[in-house]
């Protein structure tokens, strides 16, 4: 079936289903999973599409790799039992819940072919406002819970989830970032435009700085290196993505608002590319074994001597690279923004830190808790939320001095050979 067609049948027949509900007021909410290691295993991936100015609707994909399926009668079949529950609340009340949605999803286990568990969900976005999405997949057979949460724009026609994205098969694209040669095909019910301008710029962002470094990063600039015009066809915009680097779909001239596609290797979020590992590892290497690492002839070579030289062995080496580059592929993951996300703060802070203990997220931004809450020991990083017309991703850690002692203790327990918080 056609997918805007499914869109409003499901309209037709969920929102009477919809509930309503309201809390206490509000100003940030936790969650203890976000970004650990076991919480993300479920390759979980979501995309929200706005139908109209109160109803939208969030897409998923969830891969079945780690579901647990059971025999629920005599029969000698196998099905998974998992419910979706989402809870909406605005940006300025979070935790301060708008409303709920819930779907069950039970799917018989016929092969051992893993495969991706896709439908949607209906839910109420009222226009003028900002929200977060908490999103728990519940496992019902494993008794384990992942939690998820997505910034949900209804604020601007303009922002990208006015659009909805799909592949040349009609099926729904649920991320940012595509690969060289990909075309995107674009639908939106809130923009009526036959024709829009897109706007290219070339990869050349530099990584995140350390975290205590009080250098001024300079302020991107919005100049792109080539534009050009798209035209609707058949009710639909093609988009081809020829190379790497972005290209925004302007939908508001006066604010640059509009739809980024972000276009990377093709083996990205993963990194292969040997230049890539060096560059990846620079948060942990000296200057000088940096410097001879990117000038070297055999760079593999080179980045194979320097994780052998750390672990002080083979084994160790394998396990110190498997888990870094682990953190670097996961920081893609979460934190792509307009650059990749391993160069972001986020980024940084993720890869050399491991997952944050506790996660408070806030209208303007994050707050990261190494340790226990309240314990003068702990780490407490800041991130602040940048309004960015490329994405809702993208956030500006704060600062300071008192950082350095343990960025460098971090460090140095990678250097020796050993994972910091390995989580």
């Amino acid at each position: 079936m056609n997918i805007f067609k499914s869109i409003y049948f499901s309209f037709l027949i969920i929102i009477s289903v919809f509930v309503a509900c309201t809390s206490q007021k509000v100003n940030q909410s936790s969650t203890d999973r976000l970004y650990k290691k076991e919480n993300n295993e479920l390759n979980a991936k979501y995309t929200i599409f706005h139908i109209n100015d109160s109803v939208s609707q969030l897409f998923y994909e969830i891969s079945n790799e780690v579901l647990i399926y059971k025999k629920t009668d005599t029969s000698n079949y196998y099905y998974s039992h998992v419910k979706i529950v989402l809870k909406s609340s605005l940006e300025d009340k979070l935790g301060a819940i708008v409303d709920t949605a819930s779907v069950i999803i039970r799917d018989k286990q016929t092969d051992a072919v893993i495969r991706f568990l896709k439908g949607d969900i209906l839910i109420k976005l009222k226009k003028g406002f900002n929200y977060y999405i908490d999103i728990d997949v519940i496992d019902v057979n494993k008794k384990t819970i992942y939690t998820s949460s997505e910034f949900s724009n209804k604020y601007s026609n303009a922002s990208r989830q006015n659009f909805l994205m799909t592949n040349s098969r009609n099926e729904v694209l649920f991320s940012s970032y595509y690969k060289p040669d990909d075309v995107v095909y674009l639908q939106s019910f809130r923009n009526k435009e036959k024709l829009f301008e897109v706007d290219y710029f070339k990869p050349n962002f530099k990584l995140a700085l350390p975290p205590f470094s009080m250098e001024h990063m300079p302020h991107f600039s919005y100049k792109p290196d080539s534009t050009f015009s798209i035209y609707e066809t058949n009710n639909k915009f093609e988009l081809a993505l020829p190379k790497k680097g972005f290209f925004h779909l302007k939908t508001n001239h006066e604010t640059k608002d509009g739809v980024t596609f972000f276009v990377y290797e093709s083996s990205y979020p993963k990194i292969k590319n040997t230049e890539q590992m060096v560059l990846a590892t620079r948060y942990i290497m000296a200057k000088k074994e940096y410097d001879n690492c990117m000038s070297a002839t055999d760079k593999k070579e080179a980045i194979d001597k320097f994780w052998l030289e750390i672990a002080g062995g083979k084994e160790r080496a394998k396990e110190l690279i498997k888990k870094y580059y682990g953190r670097v592929q996961e920081a893609n993951k979460l934190f792509t923004s307009f650059q990749e996300g391993w160069k972001t703060d986020r980024g940084m802070i993720y890869i050399v830190f491991g997952a944050p203990n506790k996660v408070s997220k806030r209208k303007n931004g994050e707050v990261w808790v190494y340790g226990e809450v309240g314990n003068p020991n702990s780490i407490i990083y800041s991130f602040i939320k940048i309004e960015n017309p490329f994405t809702d991703n993208d956030y500006f850690l704060e600062r300071s001095e008192s950082f350095k002692a343990p960025w460098y203790q971090a460090v140095d327990m990678w250097r020796q050979g050993r994972i910091y918080l390995d989580n």
